[in-house]
């Protein structure tokens, strides 16, 4: 679907009104208009815009006015002013008060589409400026290339499809690095402009998934005091990041597949119908084939989501990658706290290979911050990144000995729930089972104890 960038216009005089909204129309522009300003102030609370064109004097509450309220409540938006013979130093002041431009009457349509592509491109600037910047602190964290072949395989992967509008599915092991990697997408397709928005489907109440995609209206529930846009009208003209799709709900499941077969919302409470232009970039670290075969999951939904399927390899199969991905986080955390660090040692390379890493790069991160925090000398050694002989070298039975099978399962869930600093949803997914079933056997483990 092509972008079209969507237009306020507010005049009092309707025909001339008209007259531009026809015009800007058939120039690919999305046209809302107002003769009221107060009418105007509604619209914008409820849709999304690329700019606002108003007339400076009106009756009641002017231009000035609106533009006021603009500047307030939504900084990033381009106003541009139509002034009438002799309303040249007001519009001067307006500029001031953070107008972008100002065009005389009566409107010469090419001057005011001229004055339009300027502003959209300059907010749109902005806003890419805003996000590289952004980007730039977190560091892109591990994107700095690769020496797996499989991970390579990823980054050609996402250098074919980052141009196109198809949705994404990102699948891996929890702290794989799959937000990171849709991000990179974003940052590289042609909506880098737009918003990035992500949106944890396990983590949102079941009974709030669809107001949180969809919004809502003032009304629509007893809380509902404002009217709120949803993640996905928050994401017009940019990315929406679904992590643990798996975990919506049946309901929102038939919603969302309607949404991506027709991209437009109804917020909750409304019947007014919202054009989106978003892509979506899902993530899941579970089988999603496995859940459609036991009915927790779309089949419909599955092929509309796995159009792109890019699957992100596990720490422990990137072994050519451990120790430059452990020197790029210890550079970025030494300069964070000021430990003039000069690397690591031989033995605690040693060990960062031999670990298994059911945490993964997410793991990683975490051992090498605490390796900087707590160790000691100018280089991280061994001792200080707290990998002991039963996590790291647990696979390794000859320095285990026989023992009952049991005390070598409980073993193995204590290691992966140490491994993941003890977030008990995270071990689970890691182990595939339930969280109630994790918790059912860390209980018995406990009762034998």
């Amino acid at each position: 679907m092509s972008f079209k960038p969507r237009i306020l216009l507010v005049d009092d005089d309707t025909t001339a009104l008209e007259l531009m909204g026809e015009v800007l129309s058939e120039k690919d522009y999305e046209v809302d208009t107002s003769s009221r300003v107060d009418l105007a102030v509604e619209k914008l609370r409820t849709r999304h815009y690329h700019a606002v064109v108003t007339d400076l004097k009106m009756p009641e509450k002017s231009g000035m006015d609106l533009l006021q309220y603009t500047v307030d409540s939504f900084p990033e938006l381009p106003v541009i002013m139509l002034t009438a013979y002799g309303t040249i130093q007001t519009a001067v002041q307006a500029l001031k008060r953070g107008a972008f431009d100002y065009i005389s009457k009566p409107v010469q349509v090419e001057e005011l589409a001229l004055a339009l592509e300027k502003a959209i491109s300059h907010s749109q600037l902005k806003a890419q400026n805003t996000f590289l910047r952004h980007e730039l602190e977190k560091r892109d964290e591990f994107l700095y290339g690769t020496e797996n072949a499989e991970m390579a395989r990823v980054f050609e992967t996402i250098e074919a499809v980052k141009s196109v509008q198809s949705t994404i599915l990102l699948q891996g092991e929890s702290g794989t690095g799959k937000e990171v990697i849709a991000r990179y997408i974003h940052a590289k397709s042609p909506r880098s402009a737009g918003s990035f928005v992500p949106i944890n489907c396990g983590a949102i109440p079941e009974s709030l998934i669809e107001s949180e995609l969809f919004g809502y209206e003032r009304g629509a529930f007893t809380d509902a005091k404002t009217r709120t846009k949803g993640k996905l009208e928050v994401a017009d003209g940019g990315t929406l990041f679904m992590d643990e799709i798996n975990e919506l709900p049946a309901k929102a499941q038939v919603a969302l597949l309607r949404f991506l077969q027709q991209p437009e919302i109804t917020p909750l409470g409304s019947t007014r119908r919202i054009l989106l232009n978003v892509r979506i970039i899902a993530a899941t670290n579970k089988d999603l084939k496995h859940l459609v075969r036991e009915g927790d999951f779309r089949e419909d939904l599955y092929y509309r989501i796995n159009v792109l399927p890019i699957t992100l390899p596990p720490l422990r199969d990137r072994k050519e990658d451990i120790i430059a991905l452990s020197l790029w986080f210890l550079r970025k955390l030494d300069q964070e706290y000021n430990r003039k660090l000069s690397g690591l040692s031989a033995e605690a390379e040693k060990r960062l290979l031999a670990y298994a890493w059911p945490g993964n790069i997410r793991e990683l991160r975490n051992c090498i911050e605490r390796a900087v925090i707590t160790g000691r000398g100018k280089e991280i050694g061994l001792d200080a990144l707290h990998l002991d002989t039963d996590n790291g070298e647990f696979c390794d039975f000859s320095t285990i000995g026989i023992v009952p099978l049991r005390e070598l399962e409980n073993r193995y869930i204590r290691w992966v729930l140490d491994s993941l600093g003890g977030n008990r949803t995270a071990t689970a997914a890691r182990l595939g089972v339930s969280v109630r079933g994790l918790r059912y056997k860390l209980h018995n483990e406990e009762t034998a104890d």
